[in-house]
């Protein structure tokens, strides 16, 4: 079944009106029939629905809806500014590996300059919620830019990951509550002074029993390997 994740839902009664891009998709990519069954959803809702085409127009009735409560703690995956493939790459891996918002930074190492990213947000979204949707999350995670200190302030769990961290991930306890945030650095990991930052605010620095990994590596099996964790660790 097609499924559909979207910050915003356009609903009109009992029925669900896509906007221009997704009717398109669905209609001429997809070439769904009268009657289809599609799953859209948003904020944590899922709407079942059956559609109803009318010549080049499309809508969707809803036959069932149901909420998922998000009782766990939030998974953040915080990335150093890097190439835009790369950082493409990196965002379509944290979707499938469970993050549900990302922050995007610029670190000693970056070599791609916060304005370039800036301009390229309505791409790096649609990227976001095209892996949302192949993934059938629930919940549309969110992009922000924000600055290395800005971020540190963030009332959550911090968690870097360093290659030369004396102490592995695979002794993290996280069993407390709070939200979760990783950092993830470009090509090169983080500087001495970064990292001297992060002590300094009591991060937790983790490395992986690993070879060095390429950023968009490193960001799928860290949050994976997290996300895993917490999921274990609440029954969810």
């Amino acid at each position: 079944m097609i499924h559909i994740v979207k910050e915003k839902l356009n609903i009109s009664g009992n029925l669900i009106v896509p906007e221009e891009a997704d009717a398109h998709y669905l209609m001429k990519v997809r070439r769904i029939r009268n009657g289809e069954k599609i799953s859209f959803a948003s904020q944590g809702t899922v709407y079942e629905t059956e559609a109803v085409l009318s010549g080049k127009d499309a809508s969707f009735e809803i036959t069932d809806k149901h909420t998922e409560s998000q009782n766990v703690p939030k998974l953040f995956a915080t990335l150093a500014s890097a190439d835009l493939s790369a950082l493409e790459e990196c965002l379509r891996n944290g979707v499938e590996a469970g993050a549900d918002a990302f922050f995007i930074f610029r670190s000693d190492y970056s070599n791609t300059d916060m304005k370039l990213i800036e301009k390229k947000m309505p791409r790096l979204k649609t990227i976001v919620a095209s892996a949302a949707s192949q993934s059938r999350r629930t919940f549309l995670p969110e992009i922000t830019l924000k600055t290395l200190k800005e971020l540190a302030e963030t009332d959550c769990e911090h968690i870097a990951l360093h290659p030369y961290s004396p102490i592995n991930l695979n002794s993290y306890d996280c069993k407390s509550k709070k939200d979760k945030m990783i950092w993830i650095g470009a090509e090169g990991g983080f500087s001495e002074k970064e990292t001297a930052f992060f002590e300094e605010k009591n991060f937790s620095i983790f490395s992986l029993k690993t070879p060095i990994l390429r950023m968009e590596n490193a960001v799928t099996a860290t949050l994976a390997f997290v996300r895993n964790l917490i999921n274990l660790q609440t029954g969810d």
